[in-house]
């Protein structure tokens, strides 16, 4: 028996990978320029693509709003920009204006409607809440820019400004009238909170300011007047076959004297405060009603 073994083959001792794993390795260790420059530009673009993608994708945050409202002359503007000012500084100059314009503001934690349950010692409460003054034109062609955003689900509460000497309760009368009509369509329409309206009587300072319990009155007896002329006339429209539009009810029947309290039953909170630019009063006074409703 021949116990000879036939000698290997010489090239079967080669792996056939070798000639791809030097061409592998030498393409790491000595790579093309073309192949260096796209490493180069996947590793810096990849971070900048990634991020568009992931916060571009989000939608903005909307800060809560409060939206300003009322009679042109009155002092809006003033008002906002007093929570720009520094307390005891002298309000910015302002002039009327035409376009609605916002200011980012700020109210401690601790005196947020959602901290009420929290703990003194709860270090959030040391932090701000933060929301926007919307300013509105009082013009009375361009009141609608106010009443069209009052419906808005950013909008937490709207703040009426009036002249506390109110020389022509009328003309304050007809738009808070339109106002509080567009506050109750809004709340009736919704299942959320309650609608919250604080009417500012400002210039309380002046020699001929009226305190906000005797504006309130006479709004309240101004409205009444309107609320009946303003159903006379639903009714007539209603005679005519046209139907009866809801809406045009100001508070429940729009039967009876008008009363700001009765406006609760239709889901609209009403509070009366007076308070001047002049003396930095606002700030203060604005603050704890702002953040009840955050």
């Amino acid at each position: 028996m021949d116990s000879t073994l036939p000698s290997p083959n010489p090239a079967l001792l080669v792996p056939p990978s070798m000639p791809l794993y030097d061409s592998i390795r030498g393409s790491i260790f000595a790579p093309s320029p073309t192949v260096l420059i796209t490493t180069i530009l996947v590793i810096f673009l990849t971070p900048i693509f990634l991020h568009f993608i992931v916060f571009h994708s989000r939608s903005p945050i909307s800060l809560p709003t409060f939206l300003l409202v009322g009679p042109a002359a009155s002092g809006k503007t003033s008002l906002m920009t007093s929570f720009e000012s520094e307390p005891g500084q002298p309000p910015v100059e302002t002039r009327t204006s035409q376009t609605p314009h916002s200011l980012e503001c700020f109210v401690p934690a601790s005196i947020a409607r959602t901290s009420e349950y929290r703990s003194a010692h709860d270090p959030s409460l040391k932090a701000h809440k933060r929301f926007l003054l919307l300013d509105t034109p009082g013009h009375g062609k361009l009141r609608h820019i106010a009443l069209t955003r009052i419906s808005s689900t950013t909008i937490r509460g709207v703040i009426f400004v009036l002249d506390s000497s109110l020389t022509d309760v009328r003309v304050v009368a007809e738009y808070l009238y339109d106002v509080l009509l567009t506050l109750q369509s809004s709340a009736t329409s919704t299942t959320t909170q309650s609608k919250k309206l604080l009417v500012a009587c400002n210039k309380s300072d002046a020699f001929t300011a009226l305190p906000p319990s005797k504006i309130q009155k006479l709004l309240e007896d101004e409205i009444t007047k309107m609320r009946v002329s303003r159903s006379k006339g639903i009714l007539d429209v209603e005679d005519d076959g046209e139907g009866n539009d809801e809406k045009e009810w100001l508070g429940e029947g729009g039967e009876g004297p008008f009363t700001f309290q009765s406006m609760e039953e239709v889901g609209v909170e009403i509070e009366f405060k007076g308070g001047s630019v002049e003396n930095g009063e606002w700030r203060n006074c604005l603050s704890p009603w702002i953040g009840s409703c955050l």
